[in-house]
């Protein structure tokens, strides 16, 4: 690997054949020249990153802001895999490095914070919106900045938003509202108030997600004839089938996407599972 460009005393730009990358390690960039040779065994982490901008935009980011953010990074990153086992791509560094330093200087600068959809993430995400906290815990022990609890739930979002192949932080805000949407629909159809802590209603957001995705990137799949399970089902849970029609309506009017009917038979269990469980039905789904 040939240095490119110093970056701060603990990070460097390099090459390495055509790729660029940029290596940390504490002083790696101290003393050093442009066009020296660095090797594997002197660095503490490699960030390899899809494209040129993105390699541009982190070196810029790395080359301005407070070194010590990285650090908290690392360290929030570490707390999400070993209590949630999340998995992460470099890229999140360069958004969560970028959305930190940018937070800090509007809390400096006594700007309030707005996170329209602050509920919606706490209910929907609670590992990713707990990842969340302990990056302002993180914060306030570095700084002594106590940055408001909206803030959690946008630091969650880039953490939502590895669940996806995507990186558009835009998509994943719509994906979010598509879920609240959808859960406003089975809790008004069913007058009831979710168990969220529930591992029923885990599972119902999860596939809600999913599901959210595939509706925003149109990727909903062919609209089947009716099949025996659907049959069945439509039969056994007439007031689960009715909700999933009311939320087979919003979708097609909202997004002009039909419902699968695999996907109708995949809600109609979740739904059947999650009003059984709060009503304290035995539910044998």
């Amino acid at each position: 690997m040939k240095i490119k460009q110093i970056l701060n005393n603990n990070a460097v730009l390099v090459t390495k054949g055509n790729s660029e990358l940029v290596v940390l390690a504490n002083g790696v960039g101290f003393s050093r020249k442009i066009g020296q040779k660095i090797s594997e065994s002197e660095v503490d982490k490699i960030f390899v990153l899809e494209t040129h901008e993105m390699v541009e935009h982190f070196s810029y980011q790395l080359s301005k802001t407070d070194p010590k953010l990285l650090t908290l990074i690392e360290k929030l990153i570490q707390y999400g895999t070993n209590k949630y086992g999340i998995k992460v791509r470099d890229y999140i560094y360069l958004t969560l490095l970028d959305h930190i330093d940018y937070t800090i200087k509007r809390f400096q600068e006594g700007i309030e914070f707005d996170s329209p959809l602050h509920w919606e993430i706490k209910r929907f995400y609670k590992a990713e919106y707990d990842i969340g906290k302990k990056m302002l815990e993180l914060i306030y022990d570095e700084t002594g900045y106590l940055l408001p609890e909206q803030e959690a739930s946008s630091i969650a979002l880039h953490f939502i938003n590895i669940r996806s192949n995507r990186i558009d932080m835009n998509e994943t805000v719509q994906v979010t509202k598509i879920i609240q949407d959808l859960t406003n629909i089975v809790k008004y159809e069913f007058k009831l108030v979710f168990d969220e802590d529930s591992f029923d209603y885990s599972r119902f957001i999860t596939h809600l997600h999913y599901y959210a995705q595939r509706i925003i990137y149109k990727e909903t799949g062919p609209v089947e004839s009716e099949n025996d399970l659907y049959l069945q089902l439509k039969n056994l849970y007439p007031l689960a089938y009715k909700c999933v029609q009311k939320i087979k309506l919003y979708v097609y009017n909202t997004h002009q996407i039909l419902m699968s009917e695999n996907e109708e038979v995949y809600l109609m269990v979740h739904i059947q599972r999650i009003t059984r469980r709060n009503k304290g039905e035995k539910n044998e789904l």
